[in-house]
């Protein structure tokens, strides 16, 4: 893993503010109780998830981001315990009965022993009658994604005054199954004069269904539902998600 969030933990929330999948992880956590999240970032399931009385370990490899979930978490009158870890080779020494890697982050593992190592991680943290949910983007709608043409995204407003423009383009290579996000960030002051400029790139693996699956399976994990959609819609070829329940194989 190379995508290092702690470049833009400052400006993850201005532009990453979706919520197309709260509702789907509410309900799949509610009976859960105690959550343990891989790749929590600055919050973005947690907090709703903490709303609603769940007990969150929330793991992620940006210190920066966690500083923000804490900050955020607090402001809120919430407590989460967040763990500063990569999601390859972490141990809590405990066991959850749901794990979830939200957010298709999952795919930033750009090599799958990667992949594997990560999915044995989430086994390991599973109770033997647990469950976890991993989420990927559907390998054909990634496919259709190349293109090299770089896109203004948005315009924020920022606290100082100052505006900022957020650009995006993004690669992808058929051949390595790997995909390529270069995002670009730049600050205007009043008078239009460009006072600070950012890039950050993206890497990620799309994964096919069954190159999944079989890693799954190395991991030790077997899959028991699958969705093509935060809506529970079926998985299919023309599906905008993969989204799997595991268990314990």
């Amino acid at each position: 893993m190379k995508n290092n969030y702690d470049r833009i933990a400052d400006l993850y929330d201005l532009y990453v503010t979706t919520d197309y999948d709260i509702a789907f992880w509410r309900r799949e956590c509610a009976s859960a109780g105690d959550v343990l999240e891989i790749t929590a970032g600055t919050g973005r399931v947690t907090l709703p998830l903490l709303e609603d009385g769940l007990r969150i370990t929330a793991v992620d490899v940006s210190y920066g981001q966690l500083e923000r979930l804490r900050a955020k978490a607090q402001e809120h009158g919430l407590s989460v315990e967040t763990v500063h870890a990569d999601m390859r080779e972490f141990d809590l020494g405990r066991t959850f009965p749901l794990v979830i890697i939200p957010f298709q982050s999952l795919q930033e593992n750009i090599d799958t022993c990667d992949t594997t190592a990560t999915l044995r991680r989430v086994r390991a943290h599973l109770s033997d009658d647990g469950r976890a949910i991993i989420t990927l983007h559907h390998p054909e709608k990634q496919k259709s994604m190349d293109g090299s043409a770089l896109r203004l995204v948005e315009e924020y407003e920022l606290k100082n005054g100052n505006r900022m423009l957020f650009w995006r383009c993004r690669r992808y290579d058929e051949a390595t199954h790997t995909g390529t996000s270069h995002q670009f960030y730049e600050e205007y002051d009043v008078d239009g004069m460009l006072r600070r400029k950012r890039v950050f790139s993206v890497n990620y693996h799309v994964y096919e269904r069954a190159e999944i699956e079989q890693l799954i399976d190395q991991a030790g994990l077997r899959v028991t539902r699958a969705w093509g959609g935060y809506d529970w819609s079926e998985l299919t070829g023309d599906s905008c998600f993969m989204i799997f329940e595991l268990q314990k194989a």
